[in-house]
Parts: structure tokens; sequence; C-alpha cells
């Protein structure tokens, strides 16, 4: 599978071992975040995400203990149509220390991973005729 990628840096995000699953966006500028203070990390890179899949984006899981960094949005899923020249992926994280916190240039903080999909044929019902298992949170009580 072939994915072209557009930026300003002619930098490739990286997969950094040969078993891992994402790679590694960076963060194209210095980012200053204030206490409580969220704002959109630019990449400044463009994914065409091939046909039948989406590209999943979330924090790497140092971000919050090395940064006290939290994505906002929890996940992020960029559509294959998101393509355009100017459909570059932002990430919009929350600093939720009571100090300031800089990302540098250049630093990876989050990851991209490409996810197979298949639009499924929805269908409306009266009652799903299961056995009710307890509702949400109901499991791991015991």
């Amino acid at each position: 599978m072939k994915v072209r990628i557009k930026n300003s840096t002619g930098r490739l995000p990286e997969y950094k071992t040969s078993w891992a699953c994402a790679f590694d966006f960076e963060a194209q500028e210095d980012v200053i975040f204030g206490p409580g203070e969220w704002k959109l990390i630019e990449t400044w890179s463009v994914v065409e995400t091939p046909e039948w899949y989406c590209l999943v984006t979330a924090p790497r899981s140092s971000i919050f203990k090395n940064y006290g960094l939290m994505q906002v949005n929890s996940i992020g899923i960029i559509d294959q149509d998101y393509c355009g020249d100017t459909d570059t992926i932002k990430f919009p994280y929350i600093n939720m220390r009571k100090e300031i916190v800089t990302i540098k240039a250049w630093e990876r903080i989050w990851q991209g991973m490409f996810v197979k999909i298949e639009k499924p044929e929805l269908e409306l019902v009266a009652s799903m005729g299961n056995v009710h298992r307890g509702g949400f949170g109901t499991t791991g009580l015991k």
C-alpha cells in the first residue's frame, strides 16, 4: 500500500521500530502552553489515506507523563477525503499542569495508524432480542 504525504519540511513520519503499528508525527514549530491552555499543534502534513482505510491519530503513550498534555478529542479520525493541499493534520492538546509547558519543534508527540474500514448495512430494529447483561459499567464488579 502506498500513501502520499505532502508537507513543507520534506520529512516523512517514521515507524521507529520494525514492529511499530503506528508512525510518529512531529511538531513543526515550538508551541508554548500556559496552564490550562489548549492549542492546535500543526504538523503541516497532508496525508492521502488509501481507499477503505482511515487514519487514526492518538497521543504517544508518554505525552501525559512527560508534558502533562491531553488530546482534547481523545483520538482523531482522518477521513479518506481530507487530503486537499491545505487539509493539514493538527493535534488539539490541553495543558493539564499548573505551569507552562513547551513542545519544541521536531518533538514526536503523536502517532498515526491506518485502520481498514468497512461500511456495513445499518438496520434499525425495535428490539435487539439479546439477553440483557447489566448495562454500562457492569463488568468487573465481582
